[in-house]
């Protein structure tokens, strides 16, 4: 082989390394590079309205074009700002430390709502997938989530629109639209949150005109969303899931509790909202007012838990601060005083149009009225695919798979829900990795080709008899004239031996 052909054989493994380290990115790596995510949260939008009432653009473009699992799990306590925090970093409640819309923190002896940056602060090695994105030289936009106008690990959004109420839908998908196609800097993951059909539910009932009016402007909402990704040409790079927090179960005036005809409220503070109280006493007390909450529960619709008890356990609703030793549950349909105080202050605000029914949420996971919705379409999903069970903490773990991010520590699993993935993870890790194995097997097999090429020029090059015999004289002298045979003497070396050669 000439220096020539050596040297084209070397250029072209230098390309080679090249084409292997690109090789198998389709999927995971150039249509992740291209891949945009919008994912939208329904606030209230219970499973049960999908049977309901009809639907046009939520069944077409969403439902009939994608994925959805057969039940979609959320997370106890069954609140907004918890269970939107867990879907952004794959927590339970207990973990991330949002176990309420508002708490108790007994560490610090201070009580955050739902305006104060503390109240997602409490576990510093949460990750949120828009953190996570924008670390990795994303850019990720949110729309009213909740915990996204906190920093985390020193990084903020590059987009963000604060809560503000009575938001139009179609207005969060503009807003949407503008950040995808932003020149300097496009977003490639955006949080829009939506307050409805949770505040108009709350007030009027889940049952009500109000709520299928919400829930048909959601309904064109969307339909006004697709129209928007044809228009800017985003169909293609664009995937879309649509979820809820929670649903919504009625509730009659009547049926409320009131602690004070039960336990004397100098002995104990409260923390959380209906349905769900966190009840804080001394530990002198402590056994006095569990007494008098277990005694009251006979007679009223409620359920008392201590933070140890299996079911609190197995709702992952225990080990942290911000939950107190005794906790009261209300039955589905019933509330505290505190839900009755809101109503009154809407009252007061002029809502109209008020009957004794309402609506309210936060009970157990397993109550019908408390599913949420989840449904994924775009070119990542399947289309009319209905997925075993999955849990919204799951959903950290997709989208981290979208966006080709390695997540942070999560309690989710990509199990059940990579199967709504036209290529799912497992097939999109094994592809890249298969690929480059079989490239460094080519690569290796071609190095070895040249070290034998140039390791065979380098034994055909001319010697002269001088150095030879030089050679010769002196590895015989450092032999101590023994006359073993060397394991590598060449040759010429053995021809020398034998006196076969004149001398020079």
């Amino acid at each position: 082989m000439e220096w020539g052909q050596i040297i084209l054989l070397s250029i072209w493994l230098l390309l080679m390394v090249d084409v292997c380290r690109t090789a198998g990115m389709e999927p995971s790596l150039k249509i992740m590079s291209r891949r945009k995510v919008l994912v939208i949260s329904l606030d209230g939008f219970g499973h049960h309205y999908l049977d309901k009432y009809p639907w046009r653009y939520l069944a077409t473009n969403l439902y009939s074009a994608g994925s959805y699992p057969r039940k979609f799990r959320n997370q106890f306590v069954t609140k907004t700002f918890p269970n939107h925090f867990s879907v952004a970093t794959g927590l339970y409640e207990e973990v991330h430390g949002v176990i309420g819309n508002n708490i108790y923190d007994s560490s610090l002896n201070k009580t955050f709502g739902m305006d104060d940056k503390e109240l997602f602060m409490q576990n510093p090695l949460v990750s949120p997938v828009w953190t996570l994105n924008e670390e990795h030289g994303g850019h990720s936009g949110c729309i009213m989530w909740p915990g996204c106008g906190v920093a985390y690990r020193g990084k903020n959004v590059t987009f963000l629109s604060p809560f503000h109420q009575h938001a139009l839908f179609n207005e969060s998908i503009d807003k949407s639209i503008e950040w995808f196609t932003n020149e300097r800097t496009p977003a490639n993951l955006i949080f829009l949150y939506h307050e409805e059909p949770d505040h108009v539910g709350h007030i009027y009932g889940p049952n009500s005109s109000q709520v299928e009016e919400e829930l048909r402007k959601i309904d064109e909402g969307i339909g006004y969303l697709y129209q928007m990704l044809t228009v800017h040409k985003l169909r293609d790079t664009v995937d879309v899931i649509v979820m809820s927090d929670h649903g919504m179960s009625a509730v009659k005036e009547e049926n409320v509790i009131f602690l004070d005809d039960i336990v004397d409220s100098s002995l104990y503070h409260i923390s959380g909202t209906s349905p769900l109280l966190n009840v804080w006493t001394t530990f002198e007390k402590q056994l006095e007012v569990y007494s008098s909450l277990l005694e009251g529960s006979r007679t009223h619709n409620y359920t008392v838990y201590l933070k140890e008890d299996p079911q609190f356990l197995a709702w992952h609703y225990s080990k942290n601060t911000r939950i107190s030793q005794i906790s009261i549950l209300a039955a589905e349909g019933y509330v505290f005083k505190d839900f009755k105080n809101y109503i009154d202050y809407m009252k007061k605000k002029g809502a109209t149009d008020l009957t004794d029914t309402h609506g309210n949420h936060g009970y157990p996971v397993d109550i019908p009225n408390m599913e949420p919705i989840f449904v994924a379409a775009g070119p990542s999903f399947k289309r009319g695919f209905k997925a075993p069970d999955f849990s919204n903490i799951d959903t950290y773990m997709l989208l981290c798979h979208l966006l080709n991010l390695a997540p942070g520590p999560n309690n989710g699993t990509a199990d059940n829900i990579s199967s709504i993935l036209v290529e799912p993870i497992s097939s999109t890790l094994i592809r890249p990795l298969s690929v480059t194995l079989g490239c460094l097997v080519a690569l290796l097999g071609l190095i070895g080709i040249l070290a034998c090429a140039l390791t065979k020029k380098e034994k055909h090059r001319p010697v002269s008899a001088e150095s030879l015999i030089n050679g010769y004289v002196h590895r015989k002298t450092m032999r101590g004239q023994r006359r073993e045979p060397l394991q590598d003497v060449s040759e010429e070396e053995c021809l020398l031996d034998a006196n076969i050669i004149d001398e020079v």
